[in-house]
Order: C-alpha cells, then structure tokens, then sequence
C-alpha cells in the first residue's frame, strides 16, 4: 500500500455504530464509502445511514488488541480527532487486526470489549480473513491510512501512534480545508 495507490476493497465484518448496538454484526467494506462525485448518500438499506452524505474523506484505523500504542490512541487520540474531522466528512474506520495474541486475527468478543472499553462512536470491524492484517505483521501498530474516497486513493499511511502535528492530521487539514 502506497500513498497514491488506490487501496483495494477489504472487506470487513464489524459494527456500524458500536457505541449503539453490537448485537449483531454487518460485512462492512471499504466500496461503501465510495463518493465518486463528492456528494453521493448511502443507499437505501445501508447499516451505514441509509440517506446519509458519504463521507468525503475515509481514516482507516488498523490496532491490535495486544498494543500498547493502539490501547493510548484508542483512549486519548481518537475520540478528539473524531471530534474534530467527523463534522468536516472525515468517516473514522476501525478494524482490530489482532486479538490479544500478536498475529492472530481478532474474533468478535475482542471488538465488543475494544469497542466497550473506549466506547469507539465511529464504524468498527474485524479482518476474519486476515487479508488486510497479514500486511502489516512486524509493522508497528497502530497503523493509519487517509483515503480520498472520490478516487480511493491513499493520500496518507503512518505507523505507529501519530502526532498531533504530524503528517496523517496534516493531511486530514488539507483534504478538509
């Protein structure tokens, strides 16, 4: 994945609205939050706000269960950046790669207590299939990607917890301005 790229459509299981309900998840994937012309909606039926504006800018969100540095962004980064950027168009995602043991796929029961814990307001998912997590094994997580979602490319990635003032918030600054 490289910025420029357009990123492949992952597909996810999760919850559209954790902080809502987690009793039954939905397949989640990145196609969804296509928005070719830069105003489209969800469509009818969408667990994702069916009538809603999609978003015009997608921050993939990639942690483990095992990771320090996700647990802190999870905890005291996020909530505010989500703050900030949601109103702007900014759609967090969050997919928990790794359970509590490094390389392992995260089930279900991890996103609820995850999703519990730090009581994530913004879409939340698993990899069943591991696709997108085997890509970053011996990566730092957290891993963050910005994706333009008028081309899907990916105008951003950065490992590891991200600065306030670093390049993945300056690029959500510019993509919002």
């Amino acid at each position: 994945m490289e910025k420029g790229s357009v990123i492949t459509n992952f597909k996810f299981e999760g919850f559209p609205n954790p902080d809502e309900d987690k009793s039954e998840s939905v397949d989640i994937q990145l196609a969804d939050f296509y928005n070719q012309s830069g105003d489209e909606v969800f469509p009818e039926g969408s667990p994702l706000g069916a009538g809603e504006p999609k978003p015009t800018v997608l921050l993939l969100n990639i942690g483990a269960v095992w990771c320090g540095p996700c647990q802190e962004e999870a905890d005291t980064v996020l909530p505010g950046q989500y703050a900030k950027y949601s109103p702007k168009g900014v759609q967090f995602v969050f997919v928990l790669a790794d359970g509590p043991n490094q390389g392992v796929p995260a089930g279900l029961n991890s996103l609820v207590s995850w999703t519990t814990k730090y009581e994530t307001l913004w879409p939340a998912t698993i990899d069943p299939s591991y696709t997108l997590g085997s890509l970053f094994k011996g990566a730092a997580f957290p891993v963050n990607i910005v994706i333009d979602t008028q081309t899907m490319k990916i105008v951003e990635a950065v490992a590891g917890l991200p600065e306030e003032d670093g390049p993945l918030f300056q690029a959500l600054d510019e993509l919002t301005e």
